[in-house]
């Protein structure tokens, strides 16, 4: 999310402060508007509550690919760009991922990035799967590389999402065709 104005800026930085020495869910707006030197009407002006904001600047932060890539991004390269979003904003991620209202907040924005961008809506055993590998990667301060959570990501995308029902039935026939022993000579 880019900032409309100042006091949009006043605002998303007195939040960011407020979640480095408290979590997600004792984030208060009173702390945010006492930071920011401004008054609860100014910060309602903005934003609804601290849900809505934080839904804001998360969709923001994951949509930064389209800035640099336009619609000719890739699905990986837009994979990783929200993966560098969280690596470098990692004291707001990690406070959102550690809160279950706050890791809905991150699947929301999941969801609506997928649906605006592809016309596709992510499917639950996806998204709840993305958002177990983000928890697990926030818990280790985002640590690992983010090639690797890529390539764990991708195991845990639905069949469905990526290929058509005429090509799963394909590789389906082939695979349900296939001697026991392939399977035990089959290299994993």
């Amino acid at each position: 999310m880019k900032p409309q104005n100042e006091m949009d800026k006043k605002i998303i930085n007195a939040f960011y402060e407020v979640l480095k020495s408290s979590s997600f869910a004792k984030a208060k707006v009173t702390n945010i508007t006492e930071l920011a030197g401004i008054s609860h009407q100014t910060f309602y002006r903005y934003y609804l509550d601290k849900y809505d904001l934080s839904l804001k600047i998360a969709t923001g932060k994951f949509s930064a690919f389209h800035d640099i890539y336009s619609t000719n991004a890739t699905w990986k390269e837009v994979v990783v760009s929200m993966l560098n979003s969280m690596k470098n904003y990692p004291v707001f991620f990690k406070k959102l991922l550690a809160d279950p209202e706050g890791a809905d907040i991150v699947l929301q924005s999941i969801v609506s990035i997928t649906g605006t961008f592809t016309g596709n809506r992510i499917s639950k055993h996806s998204a709840a799967a993305w958002i177990s590998i983000f928890k697990d990667w926030g818990k280790d301060d985002f640590k690992a590389p983010i090639q690797d959570v890529y390539n764990q990501m991708r195991t845990f995308i639905s069949i469905k999402e990526v290929l058509s029902k005429e090509e799963i039935e394909k590789i389906m026939s082939i695979y349900e065709n296939q001697p026991l022993n392939y399977f035990k000579t089959k290299p994993k």
